[in-house]
Order: C-alpha cells, then sequence, then structure tokens
C-alpha cells in the first residue's frame, strides 16, 4: 500500500495543534506554561497528564505515557499511526500526499475512495426513506414496535431498502457512479456480465462502519410480515468490507470499551443498539453468530474481558463454544451471560428494563465455571462427565499459557471430582485449528526501547533542543561509540543524531518523534516537557568528557590488575607499564581540556 509522504506527516502535525487536538476529546486546565488533566491512560485521582503547546507533546508523570499528537490519537483512538494522520489531517483540512505506487496501487486507492462515497450515499438514501417515504412506514412501525424512536434512528443512520429490484440502482447511476463502480460494491447482483438488481429489497437497513465510522458494508433485516427465510441479507466481500474483520457498532464503542476493559458481546445489531442505548455502551457484535481471529485482535486492542450474550438456544450454546478457542487463544478471559429463555437482550431490555439486563452481565461467570452449572446433575452420569472433561480440556488447551491451564484445572477439577493433575492430563497437547488460525495481519512485533541511563539521557535532552549541539556531538561519532557502546539508550541517541529535524521546528520535531516506538517517544516526550538545558553544547562536551575519562580510568585499572600477576616476564611487564603511562597521558589531556 502507498505510503503517506513525510512531507505531509509534517504538514499535518504543523496544522494539528496539541491543546486544541487533546482538548476536543477532554477539558484541559492550564497550569503555568502547560496544561494538564486527569490522565486518560490509567486511573488517578490528581491530575499528573501534563501537555506542552510550546514543545508540542504530552506526557504523564504517574504512567509515563507520552508522545506527541499523532501518538495521542493513536493511543486514545487505539488506531495504527496511518490512521492517525488521516484523522488528524481531515479535522485540520490538510490534503495527503501518498509517495507514488504502481498503476494497480492508485486504481486500488481511486476505486476504494469511489466506494467509500457510494456507501456514503446509499446510507443517505436508505436513511430518506425510512424517515420520509410513505414505502417506509412498515419499517418505522417496526422499529415503533422494538421501542426505536427516530433519535435513535437517526444516531445509528438506520434506513429502509423498498421492493423493486432497481431503485438504488437508478439514484446512485443518476448520482455518477459508473457500473463498474456498482458491481464491484457489494450493493447490487448480476453478476460480472448479468443485468444489475438491487441486492437489498424491502428490508430495514443497517450500515456497517469501519472504526471511523465510514459506511463499508450493509445488513438488511427482512420486515414483517414478510416469511423471507432469510432474516439478515448481508453485504458480501468487497475491497471495502472482509466480513471477518469488522465489528458493529465499534466505531461507537472504542471509548467506552477501552474504559471498561471490558466488552459485550452481542448476536443482533438490534440487541446492539438496545444495549447501547441503554447506557452500556462498551458493546460490540461480529458480522455472524462466532468471532474470527482477525476480530478478537482487532478487540484486544481495547479490552482484556470479553462477556459473550448469545440467545439461550441451541444455535447461541453453539456460536458461544465457536468463539471460545479464539476468544481464549487470544489471551482474553471470557465470560458468558445466560439469557432467560425466549429472551434476547433486546426483549429483555424492553421488558425488565436496562437494571435486568445490567444485573445478568454483572454477575456473569466465566467460561468455564458456566459450562459446569449448565451440566447439573450430568456430573452424576461417568459417561456424560467424561464427556463434559473432554469438551472443557479441549477448552483449556486454547489458553495460551501453563498458568492459566493450571489455574482452571485447580479451580473446576474438585467440582468435577476429579484432581487437577486429571484435568491437565486431559488438555490436548495443541489447541484446536481454530484457535491457531492466522492471517499474519499483524506484522512482525517490534521490541522494546531500553530506558536511558542517566548520561544517555543528559545527551538525548541536549540535542533535542539544541541543533548546534546534536552536530557536534554527531561529528564526534568517530570516538563516541567506545563510551556509549552498550549504554541503555544509545541507539535512540545514535537516531537523533542522524535525524535532520531543526528543534525550533515544533512540527518537524513531532514528525521525527512519531516515527520512533512508543517506548522511545514517551522518552523523547518527557524530555520536550522538561526545561530547556542553559548550556545544551556544555552539558554534551562535558558529558562525553567524563565518559571517555571514566573509560580510561577503567582501562588503566584493568592494565594495573594485570601487573599483579607474579607470573609476568620483564618485556611484558615494561609493555603493561608503558601502556599505563600512556592512558595516564591521556586521562591529563582530558581533565586539563576544559
Amino acid at each position: 500500500m502507498p505510503r503517506i509522504s513525510e512531507e505531509s506527516i509534517e504538514r499535518v502535525a504543523a496544522a494539528s495543534d496539541i491543546i486544541e487536538v487533546i482538548g476536543s476529546y477532554f477539558p484541559l486546565k492550564r497550569a503555568g506554561t502547560s496544561w494538564r488533566a486527569l490522565c486518560p491512560f490509567h486511573r488517578e485521582k490528581s491530575p499528573s497528564f501534563h501537555v506542552s503547546p510550546q514543545k508540542q507533546a504530552y506526557y504523564c508523570f504517574g504512567c509515563g505515557a507520552g508522545g506527541g499528537v499523532f501518538k495521542f490519537v493513536m493511543e486514545y483512538e487505539r488506531v495504527d499511526f496511518g490512521t492517525a494522520v488521516q484523522r488528524l489531517a481531515q479535522k485540520a483540512g490538510v490534503t495527503i500526499v501518498e509517495e507514488k505506487g504502481g498503476p494497480d496501487d492508485d486504481r486500488r486507492r481511486a476505486l476504494r475512495d469511489r466506494l467509500l462515497d457510494m456507501h456514503r450515499a446509499a446510507s443517505d438514501w436508505f436513511h430518506h426513506n425510512l424517515v420520509r417515504s410513505q414505502g417506509g412506514a412498515a419499517a418505522r412501525e417496526y422499529l415503533k414496535s422494538r421501542a426505536i424512536g427516530s433519535d435513535i434512528a437517526k444516531d445509528w443512520q438506520l434506513g429502509y431498502a423498498p421492493e423493486g429490484g432497481s431503485a438504488l440502482l437508478a439514484h446512485l447511476r443518476k448520482a455518477g457512479f459508473r457500473d463498474n463502480e456498482l458491481r464491484a460494491s457489494g450493493l447490487f447482483g448480476g453478476g460480472e456480465d448479468g443485468p444489475l438488481r438491487d441486492r437489498f429489497r424491502q428490508r430495514l437497513m443497517f450500515p456497517i462502519c469501519n472504526d471511523y465510522g465510514e459506511v463499508i458494508a450493509f445488513s438488511g433485516r427482512v420486515l414483517p410480515p414478510n416469511e423471507d427465510p432469510a432474516k439478515y441479507v448481508n453485504s458480501p466481500e468487497t475491497p471495502l468490507f472482509i466480513k471477518g474483520r469488522a465489528l458493529f457498532g465499534l466505531h461507537k464503542a472504542r471509548r467506552p470499551l477501552a474504559d471498561t476493559g471490558t466488552a459485550i458481546v452481542c448476536e443482533g445489531q438490534l440487541d446492539l443498539i438496545r444495549v447501547f442505548e441503554s447506557g452500556m455502551e462498551n458493546v460490540v457484535a461480529p458480522q455472524g453468530t462466532a468471532f474470527t481471529p482477525a476480530q478478537a485482535r482487532l478487540l484486544k486492542r481495547y479490552v482484556e474481558t470479553v462477556i459473550l450474550c448469545f440467545d439461550s438456544d441451541r444455535a447461541g450454546r453453539t456460536a458461544v463454544e465457536r468463539s471460545l478457542p479464539i476468544l481464549l487463544a487470544a489471551g482474553f478471559s471470557v465470560r458468558v451471560a445466560a439469557l432467560p429463555p425466549g429472551e434476547d437482550p433486546e426483549s429483555l431490555i424492553r421488558t425488565g428494563g436496562a437494571d435486568a439486563f445490567r444485573a445478568l452481565i454483572e454477575r456473569a461467570p466465566d467460561y468455564f465455571d458456566f459450562a459446569l452449572g449448565e451440566a447439573g446433575r450430568d456430573l452424576e452420569d461417568a459417561g456424560k462427565k467424561s464427556a463434559l472433561v473432554r469438551k472443557l480440556a479441549g477448552f483449556a488447551a486454547s489458553l495460551p499459557d501453563a498458568v492459566g491451564r493450571e489455574s482452571v484445572a485447580a479451580r473446576i477439577g474438585p467440582r468435577l471430582a476429579i484432581s487437577p493433575q486429571a484435568f491437565l492430563a486431559s488438555v490436548p497437547k495443541t489447541p484446536p485449528a481454530a484457535a491457531i488460525e492466522d492471517d499474519n495481519e499483524n506484522g512482525p512485533v517490534q521490541p522494546a526501547n531500553e530506558e536511558p541511563d542517566a548520561v544517555v539521557r543528559l545527551l538525548l535532552h541536549a540535542v533535542l533542543f539544541d541543533l548546534e549541539t546534536r552536530r557536534w556531538l554527531a561529528a564526534q561519532e568517530q570516538d563516541a561509540p567506545s563510551v556509549l557502546s552498550g549504554r541503555p539508550g544509545t541507539e535512540l541517541l545514535r537516531t537523533c543524531l542522524r535525524a535532520g529535524f531543526d528543534p525550533a521546528d515544533a512540527a518537524a520535531t513531532q514528525t521525527f518523534v512519531a516515527a520512533q516506538s512508543p517506548a522511545a517517544q514517551s522518552v523523547l516526550a518527557a524530555l520536550l516537557l522538561g526545561r530547556p538545558p542553559a548550556n545544551p553544547l556544555a552539558i554534551a562536551r562535558e558529558s562525553l568528557r567524563n565518559l571517555r575519562k571514566r573509560d580510561l580510568e577503567a582501562r588503566r585499572e584493568a592494565v594495573t590488575a594485570k601487573l599483579r600477576n607474579p607470573a609476568l616476564g620483564p618485556e611484558e611487564i615494561a609493555g603493561l607499564q608503558a601502556e599505563v603511562v600512556d592512558i595516564t597521558k591521556d586521562i591529563g589531556q582530558i581533565s586539563g581540556s576544559h
């Protein structure tokens, strides 16, 4: 995929004031020359989160989170770097220039942009049909029967697809979309060569959005009294939409998910909307009844605990057991909320109120405890108990580490009237295939940076604030490696020395900071928020001089230690003594070079 040009990144940084950006998420209070707030990345009672408008950086003195405007958006919204740049560019009105790709890249990007425009136009058209058209009356009545008012319908951009086979087609053709784009959208049937026809007809429409809120697909629900056996019709996979990588409602739930650390997972769109609107906003729904590994990785950005809230029928139980290996392998703690027979989240909240559903969620047990509770008297039957042990042991195989498996065995072994060791012996050596499925979406894991030691931190501080100091220290590279090598933080210092940004240019500085690892960004942000050094070049010279002196003194001590060896011959002694003299002279020259 094309990369965003460095010039564009710098222009976005220059146009994105960090006080305005962070202040758009939560209030900041002025504190002298900086601003502060309660840290959004950890719980605290007194504000330790500081933002500097001069250095366009933030740092939390409580948890160590820090960086520039790009890292803040990445961490707060849980998105990657490219997405953060795009979002800030959109807010600032900056046009992004991408480095030139091949013709295929250009065509794919152009088609994707057109499909996003088309889905936005289709969503607006569906919504207009719902709220304005005579044909949408049945859909409005259905929503009314489910206690979904016009405000909720507007917030979720619900719509109505009329009967007939060409109404949307005619609307989008009139809007200027070409047939090749229409065929690629997934909104129409007809294959590659056949006549195009609307895929969604006489259905309540739910737009499916990416995590930025852009419409990328649709799900259409049949409306009564229609008895179509296909209760839902969904968009096929397209250049915009891969079913196994999307979570319905995520664009609205990202912050509540991160704040609570827990995701409520429902089956259907109406269930999710009802739960969300009842005040429990940390809720998502997979596009289907079971999770995929890609969806689990996506959700893992936000939460550590998942509460499965599927129907209590056989299909719901199957969905739980299909999702479980994938969620356990991803490192989630998985709980199960058992709905009363015949109820779903939407009906339970509508009839029993939000408190009834909230109580169900709060007392949802861990899956293994849930399964034992469901088994009940079956545990008295040897055959059924053996089958349950095999099933639970199979799920335990998906747990990512031995500690987790041993914890489960210790907890449920006694309830199964078997020893923890017997349960562990039943655990398969390899997890189910679903739990280890991998599409290499994430790429390699980047190693964490070391925290710089005191001397390297002094040098980093100096070169971040002063261009002359950076140039001087870079010129010492031929000598510096011998005294800096092996010190924590040296690689980050060398990266700074090779950089071309001007410390007086906040946008250029932030572009450099944003290109570093998350750990390095926190280190650099903490230094940028500190007081500028009074004489950075003098600090750098003195630090390097002291390092060289210590290095020479250590070498002299090592040579002196060799001289204590009684087995040395006269020539060896003379050579070592001459080396001590030379080192001592070098130390004297350094000491006298103040």
